[in-house]
């Protein structure tokens, strides 16, 4: 469907010339005859009609005009089609086309349009990554937190470099351009959980495990985003996706509420990481430049627990 060409101006004579009487008290109080035999009010609709005349003119561009036009927009090697409203459809979309870094979102698009290979991109705004600074406010730095499809993670400093070269001449003048790989907590869980009586321990514990790795996997299966860069990761959360579970009865907890049996075992340094509620373990502090890294079976601990009969 052709492109509908705007009216460009829809003011009448009449139009015209409302306006500017509505105009005399605020620029000439003074000016108090608004009659057409007033030979002011004579030239304001003397200017009303001419100015009729140009907006009519205006809103019939020639095609010869039109043409010229869209060989501005697209560069003095454009060379138009035989089909007009499909030149006008094409250069429409095409100036809709993200060409400028500006803001995050810009800059998270098009590292996604640079290279097929990335999966996943999250802006930092006034951070200098090449310091491996993620914390400290730095004026006219940009960086861009990179994710490569599962299929070519060994390929990533080749990805991070064809996403700065291309991101970098697109960027405002003065901004300073980081591209690096997404930084990744390890994490590793132990849960204790009571199944259904039928239920074989060796499938209990493979649903467990399989249920955290895709439910903390920075990536699904088909390498769409999962996991949100910087989302705290709560222990009510993992009781709410095992209680689901069809072979789990339910997850254990402490008699006395004073304690969970989903643990979390960091490997983390000095900093610590755990969000305490009354000194009782709520979650895990995820910083906004972070992703939960790939869980293992290693890094999952299901623990069986059978009410005895």
């Amino acid at each position: 469907m052709p492109l509908q060409l705007p009216n460009l101006d829809d003011r009448t004579y009449d139009d015209l010339v409302e306006e500017a009487r509505s105009l005399i008290p605020t620029y000439a109080p003074d000016w108090t005859n608004h009659n057409p035999s007033d030979p002011g009010i004579t030239l304001i609709e003397l200017f009303a009609y001419l100015t009729e005349l140009l907006i009519y003119r205006l809103n019939r561009v020639t095609d010869a005009n039109v043409g010229s036009f869209l060989k501005l927009l697209n560069g003095p090697d454009w060379q138009p089609s035989n089909d007009l409203a499909n030149d006008i459809r094409k250069t429409m979309q095409q100036l809709r086309q993200i060409e400028r870094a500006v803001t995050c979102k810009d800059f998270e698009q098009l590292a996604l349009k640079a290279d097929d290979r990335v999966a996943r991109a999250e802006c930092l705004p006034r951070r200098n990554l090449l310091m491996q600074d993620f914390e400290t406010d730095r004026a006219g730095h940009m960086g861009v937190l990179i994710v490569p499809k599962t299929a070519f993670e060994s390929q990533l400093p080749d990805i991070l470099a064809t996403v700065q070269k291309d991101l970098e001449p697109r960027c405002l003048l003065t901004t300073h351009l980081h591209v690096a790989a997404a930084q990744f907590r390890k994490l590793k869980i132990i849960t204790t959980v009571v199944p259904l009586p039928d239920v074989r321990d060796v499938d209990l514990q493979n649903s467990v495990k399989q249920a955290l790795k895709q439910f903390l996997a920075p990536l699904t299966s088909d390498d769409k985003p999962n996991w949100p860069f910087g989302r705290n990761v709560f222990v009510s959360e993992i009781y709410q996706l095992l209680d689901r579970l069809p072979s789990v009865d339910y997850v254990y907890t402490a008699n006395d509420n004073t304690a969970t049996d989903i643990k979390f075992d960091l490997q983390i340094d000095a900093v610590d990481r755990r969000i305490l509620n009354n000194n009782l373990l709520v979650g895990i502090d995820i910083k906004p430049y972070e992703l939960v890294a790939k869980l293992t079976d290693t890094d999952i601990t299901v623990q069986i627990d059978r009410p005895i009969n």
